[in-house]
């Protein structure tokens, strides 16, 4: 019997519920199969011996499993996978039968799920699917998102830093560009100021850890051929180089460059109805914190790079009455499909050192002064 579940995971419980997949009739044998199913499964721990004992229980029918992409969705998508069940991941902002259900339960959302996944068995595609990384490729996607974290924390102390000076008149010697580097840091300590070494120590040691963070990211990305290629973009730092590459992982899952694009969140909703087609929001698909970094690579390439296309499509939109932030989210589209074509075509953008050292500014160097403190870009297309 072919079998389609559900399953609605959450940290320390999941419910699960299965239905017939094939067509036709369900034979009462099949039935009284997924009713003990159901009833046996209907709430479980979510943990690896309960996963065991669900393989074993279906071990001898071919089983279709749908989970809910989530923060456990990863470590069970490959303990189900290795044990042998086929396992999809659904983005949540496609199973609209769950997100806009007026009865939001735990077994509600499981049913809907395995009514996804039989409707998918038999031609129906209402959903796009997760793309699962290995658990390796997932512990440096981790380490990136630690590194931002971290880049994050200390551009809020250097705001703070910069507050406190201009709240009680302090006025430095010299204008620093970052607060925190050395020189900057003794002539802070040199007011014996109570608030200020406070975040001379908070700064002291966060970039310890940012140090240490980077030292490991590049090694474990020195040899990637895909790292070194996006890092070649001026624009992109060691972070979002490593990011970026972390999560494409392969490129040639994308069939082109729209698809590349789209995988990313940066292009516009489709909302088109007879003579009507609006501006619309972008789709925020894909990987919030990608969105974020990537503001900070355009900042950077249209800087350092005035004459390339994406500095030259940034300019063209602002001169023409754009916004700053919705010439970015264009101009970030427009990157994209650059980093894609570097990819595709395996060449790097800048192969001289030289010239690449010069162009090169990490995508952190200012964090605290670009506005750029909300990860969303709630912003529109023509």
């Amino acid at each position: 019997m072919r079998m389609a579940i559900g399953m609605d995971l959450h940290s320390k419980k999941t419910v699960a519920y299965s239905v017939y997949a094939d067509n036709g009739e369900v034979p009462s044998r099949h039935q009284k199969f997924l009713d003990s199913f159901n009833k046996e499964f209907e709430e479980f721990p979510t943990t690896p011996k309960w996963f065991e004992k669900m393989a074993d229980f279906v071990s001898k029918h071919e089983c279709h499993v749908l989970i809910e992409n989530s923060t456990v969705a990863h470590d069970t998508y490959w303990f189900l996978t290795n044990l042998g069940i086929d396992t999809v991941v659904a983005q949540a902002q496609d199973l609209y039968r769950i997100t806009r259900s007026v009865k939001k339960t735990d077994k509600n959302d499981s049913r809907e799920l395995a009514g996804y996944m039989r409707r998918r068995l038999n031609g129906e595609d209402e959903f796009s699917e997760c793309y699962m990384p290995s658990p390796e490729w997932m512990t440096k996607r981790e380490m990136c998102r630690g590194l931002s974290s971290e880049k994050d924390y200390l551009a809020n102390v250097k705001r703070k830093v910069r507050a406190h000076l201009l709240l009680h008149g302090i006025k430095l010697r010299n204008k620093y560009s970052d607060i925190t580097c050395d020189k900057a840091l003794r002539e802070l300590a040199s007011y014996k100021d109570p608030y200020l070494m406070m975040m001379i120590r908070y700064a002291v040691d966060a970039r310890k850890r940012i140090d240490l963070m980077e030292k490991t990211i590049q090694q474990l990305f020195c040899e990637d051929r895909m790292f070194q290629l996006i890092y070649s973009i001026p624009g992109f730092g060691v972070l979002s180089a490593a990011y970026f590459t972390s999560l494409i992982v392969d490129v040639s899952r994308f069939p082109d460059g729209s698809r590349f694009s789209a995988s990313f969140g940066v292009v516009p909703k489709m909302r088109a109805s007879a003579d009507s087609n609006p501006n619309c929001a972008t789709t925020h698909r894909g990987d919030e914190l990608a969105r974020y970094l990537l503001m900070f690579c355009v900042l950077s390439h249209v800087k350092h790079m005035p004459d390339s296309v994406v500095s030259r499509m940034y300019r063209r939109l602002v001169a023409n009455g754009k916004k700053k932030r919705e010439a970015l989210v264009a101009a970030g589209r427009k990157l994209l499909t650059v980093v894609y074509a570097v990819l595709r075509d395996d060449r790097m953008y800048v192969s001289d050192p030289e010239e690449l050292m010069l162009a090169r500014e990490t995508e952190d160097s200012e964090r605290e002064d670009t506005g750029l403190t909300d990860k969303r870009e709630d912003e529109r297309f023509d």
